[in-house]
């Protein structure tokens, strides 16, 4: 990781869009343990689940938080990475980046550890787990105390510390492979550990890098080719049934593994693919009040997509509820990333960018949002500290807890973290992988 005053402009809407998705990924957990807020409460739960708040067959409220997230990697993926290729070479940028995705794999692992620990790991995976996340634990421990005593040879322990979180997020990905095939051939129906919002977002970038290289227009369009095939083989497969597994079909096989696991993770990357082709019409388009024409071809797809679906409910059913997953024609679930799912959650998520890109040159003096979206990472990895620690103290007084004074817990703890992220700001500091 590094810690640098940023040397090139930043563009406000991605900052902002950015900021709005960790926001509303931290949020939206620290609010779930308030029962007493009612409603709101639920605002974290995913489909399918009766208490979630829905605003599509089967798509919740809290769904399309991770796609959003997905498109904010997206929005400046291939910048970022000419840059380095500029800077470094292609052979080294390559490396960088393999090893900056593998190391967000790294982590949502070591976050399971800690999980693990919390709960009390019960398989020897679970155990194996842990001692790997210790172990990142103490890396990171002696690495803020050589930065603190400012070694001047700190520089090749940062990057041990790189090497072995990459070489744990390559182990993450093994481990899912391996129960993957275990579906597959039908040798287990248990899920080995689960995938956080890090995992499938590190798994996604993997795949996109190769095709990230192509240049110009023609690597656009290649690039949106390969989105569109990789999700195509995904829905045949999503869509289909094993023979020999042990489930009732392909879509509960990929759904058994939280977001997808390896099979799943397939479709996220199909989605960052698609996000690429459309981040560079965005960049490219000289009227920046209209969304490129590729968006309204887009638009005209996803309309005919959900016509099918709401036809296709089972009767009696409402659209604002779970039973949508029951949808006889391509049925929307984010647990298998099904493939409505990625191609209406992408539609949605550039459609809120386009919202922000429309308040572009809108100065703000207390600009929060770009506060929060200018250290995603770093402000996700100080939520899962800050906020877990408080719900793994006192999470059975934020269950009983009246209604004003939960809302001053939640309102302290985002002054809080608001509060950091204006000093990382004011210092102009920011932490990238």
């Amino acid at each position: 990781m590094s810690s640098n005053t940023l040397q090139t402009k930043r563009i406000p809407s991605i900052d902002r869009f950015r900021g709005l998705v960790i926001f509303c990924m931290i949020m939206f957990q620290f609010i779930e343990h308030f029962k007493n807020l009612g409603v709101w409460a639920t605002i974290s739960k995913h489909a399918p689940n009766e208490n979630a708040i829905y605003f599509l067959p089967n798509f919740s409220v809290a769904d399309i938080v991770a796609p959003m997230f997905i498109l904010a990697i997206g929005l400046t993926f291939i910048p970022s990475l000419n840059r380095r290729i500029e800077k470094y070479g292609k052979k080294d940028a390559v490396i960088l980046f393999a090893k900056r995705y593998l190391t967000l794999i790294g982590i949502g692992i070591a976050m399971n550890g800690i999980n693990d620990v919390l709960d009390g790991p019960e398989s020897l995976l679970d155990k194996a787990v842990v001692v790997l996340t210790v172990l990142v634990l103490l890396f990171g421990l002696v690495a803020l105390i050589l930065k603190i005593a400012k070694v001047k040879s700190r520089g090749k322990f940062y990057n041990i510390y790189s090497w072995y979180m990459s070489a744990l997020g390559v182990f993450g990905i093994i481990v899912a492979l391996w129960n993957a095939i275990g579906y597959v051939s039908g040798a287990t129906d248990s899920s080995l550990g689960h995938w956080l919002v890090l995992h499938h977002i590190g798994f996604a970038g993997l795949v996109a890098l190769p095709f990230a290289l192509i240049k110009g227009k023609k690597g656009d369009y290649v690039r949106l080719i390969a989105g569109i095939t990789i999700l195509a083989l995904f829905a045949i497969f999503h869509e289909g049934n094993l023979a020999n597994d042990l489930f009732e079909n392909n879509m509960k096989l990929i759904d058994e593994t939280a977001d997808g696991g390896f099979i799943g993770g397939f479709a996220w990357g199909a989605m960052l693919l698609i996000y690429l082709f459309f981040a560079e019409k965005f960049r490219e388009r000289k009227n920046k009040m209209l969304p490129p024409p590729s968006f309204g071809i887009f638009a005209v797809i996803v309309a005919t997509l959900l016509v099918a679906i709401f036809k296709t409910l089972p009767d009696g059913t409402t659209y604002s509820t779970w039973a949508g997953a029951y949808s006889s024609f391509l049925p929307i679930n984010k647990g298998s990333v099904s493939p409505s799912y990625v191609i209406i959650a992408s539609f949605i998520s550039l459609f809120i960018f386009y919202i922000f890109e429309l308040f572009n040159s809108l100065s703000i003096k207390a600009d929060v949002l770009a506060w929060w979206g200018k250290n995603p990472i770093l402000m996700y990895c100080v939520e899962f500290a800050v906020i877990g620690g408080l719900n793994a103290a006192c999470e059975d007084y934020f269950e009983v807890a009246s209604v004003p004074v939960s809302i001053a817990i939640i309102l302290v703890t985002g002054c809080a973290l608001t509060f950091l992220a204006w000093i990382l700001d004011k210092k102009k500091i920011i932490i990238k992988l």
